[in-house]
């Protein structure tokens, strides 16, 4: 299991969101005091500044001369953009996003990829995403993207060379440019056994918003099991409901699932604390966190608990909790709060690693929000 640094909206992350810029040069735009207050926002009220194998002094220094050369806010945060991918964070993003832009990870993500030996192997597939629906298997390399070179195309994300960022870095850079540019088709090159094939997959959020007008969960019952998969869905205000309405029809099972592999987009308390109470009979604590404070970095705030209260019907039989790389954001704060709860046990692969909880901040210098 993960430590608390993982659980979802119950830390402080930023979502960095720009206007759209003119791409005329913006008269009365000053490069120079949008670096200083984008940095100065990042230093004092960001959460994970201090994220392992990043020099945040290095990093700014590098970016400064290209970011206040910037002619235009859109420019700038093109800048930005790379800057922040550096703490290879799926929750710190630039935007609003244009055709230029990639995927959001993990929600626009269908393959996932480790760099071993100067190779990018293919760890997993996402169940029936385009990937999968095209037969990509594990174990493959991945060769390129569009056309370029995996290793160019990670570079190019961060303005950085490869053999200057860490194995996180580098890894997360894949999986974000394997997604491809928002709502495009991509042509990935893959190798298996030392024959090349392309794959003209479709934008990969297609998957993801298949199911959108779709049931928020499915559930089902074999030899007296009970079965309850989420559908990207707990960030949608009927999914307790609906939980509820499956757990009633549990009543004769001996066990319950709960899958949470297709959680990629997270969600809020408001969903996971009401499905979490089904699992106690008596107000409990399933979460610690530190929340930030002005002045005062969130691992030097003062620890409060999260709890739940009971839900009805009270399910007192075991149950276990599915989980993986798509399991991201309130997902993998689910995962930990059913941990808590009393979960058998916890079964998949490593979560998708999304930070802390999400606010807004206004960046006046370049009419961006964070």
């Amino acid at each position: 299991m993960k430590n608390f640094t993982i659980i979802s909206t119950l830390f402080l992350v930023f979502f960095l969101t720009a206007s759209v810029a003119d791409t005329r040069k913006d008269t009365h735009f000053s490069a120079q005091a949008s670096f200083e207050e984008l940095k100065n926002v990042l230093t004092q009220q960001y959460a994970y500044i201090d994220r392992p194998g990043v020099d945040v002094e290095a990093l700014f220094s590098k970016f400064q001369d290209e970011a206040i050369s910037s002619k235009t806010k859109q420019a700038f945060l093109d800048v930005a953009q790379k800057l922040l991918r550096h703490f290879y964070d799926p929750h710190l993003n630039l935007g609003p996003y244009n055709e230029s832009d990639f995927s959001v990870f993990p929600t626009g993500s269908d393959i996932r990829v480790v760099y071993i030996d100067g190779k990018f192997i293919i760890e997993d597939v996402k169940s029936k995403a385009a990937a999968d629906n095209a037969g990509i298997k594990p174990g493959a390399e991945v060769m390129s993207i569009d056309g370029t070179p995996i290793e160019q195309a990670i570079e190019m994300l961060f303005g950085n060379k490869v053999s200057e960022l860490s194995l996180n870095q580098v890894n997360y850079g894949a999986n974000v440019v394997l997604g491809g540019l928002r709502n495009q088709h991509r042509a990935i090159e893959i190798k298996t056994l030392n024959q090349l094939k392309t794959y003209d997959l479709p934008p990969s959020y297609k998957s993801i918003n298949d199911m959108r007008d779709g049931p928020t969960l499915y559930y089902s019952i074999s030899n007296g099991i009970g079965l309850i998969k989420f559908n990207n869905s707990l960030g949608n205000s009927k999914t307790a409901a609906e939980f509820k309405k499956a757990l009633s029809a549990m009543s004769d099972t001996t066990a319950l699932i709960i899958d949470l592999r297709n959680t990629p987009s997270g969600g809020n308390t408001s969903t996971a604390e009401p499905i979490m109470g089904h699992f106690v009979d008596k107000k409990t604590t399933y979460q610690l966190y530190q929340q930030q404070a002005a002045g005062v970095r969130y691992q030097d705030a003062e620890m409060k608990k999260a709890y739940v209260e009971p839900s009805s019907p009270y399910y007192a039989k075991p149950f276990l909790v599915l989980a993986g790389h798509w399991t991201g954001s309130m997902g993998e704060g689910m995962t930990i709060g059913l941990d808590a709860l009393g979960a058998k046990t916890i079964i998949g692969a490593p979560m998708a690693d999304l930070l802390g909880g999400i606010k807004t901040v206004t960046l006046t210098n370049s009419n961006a929000w964070l």
